[in-house]
């Protein structure tokens, strides 16, 4: 076999295995949430966000409470929050590192369930519930709004 047709196939088979890789297209598998654990569908006047969840005891009370609606405080310019008040939630491990923009997290303290829409750099203590891949450019700005969560279907 000549180098020319070795480089040939070489090319060949990374094109093919490109495309089983899931590089996007008709035929892209959409991130599945942990088993058992549902997709939670968040609804801010006529627009609608997805989150997947953690699998959790925090997790599993929060959506034992849905459907909801919560009017959520926009603080700091970069959260929306609503406090149950310490205690609020059942508890499960913490984390305390840089969170990223779309985490969905529960601060034990005050027992605040908080949408993360804007990063500061901030590192702290939190049990996180689940994250929100796009979308949360539409708390920028907004002021206390009441938000419907449910479970997608």
């Amino acid at each position: 076999m000549t180098a020319t047709l070795k480089k040939i196939i070489t090319f060949a088979i990374l094109i093919g295995g490109l495309s089983l890789t899931g590089c996007g297209g008709a035929n892209a598998v959409e991130d599945k949430p942990a088993e058992n654990v549902p997709r939670l569908k968040i609804t801010v006047g006529d627009k609608i966000l997805f989150a997947t969840l953690e699998d959790n005891a925090t997790v599993k009370d929060f959506v034992s409470k849905l459907p909801t609606t919560l009017k959520m405080e926009n603080l700091y310019g970069r959260e929306m929050c609503y406090r149950y008040g310490a205690g609020g939630l059942a508890e499960s491990a913490t984390r305390a590192d840089r969170y990223e923009i779309g985490d969905i997290v529960y601060w034990k303290p005050r027992g605040s369930f908080v949408i993360l829409y804007k990063q500061n750099g901030e590192e702290f203590e939190r049990v996180q519930l689940g994250h929100i891949q796009s979308g949360v450019e539409i708390f920028n700005g907004l002021g206390t709004t009441e938000i419907k969560f449910e479970i997608a279907e």
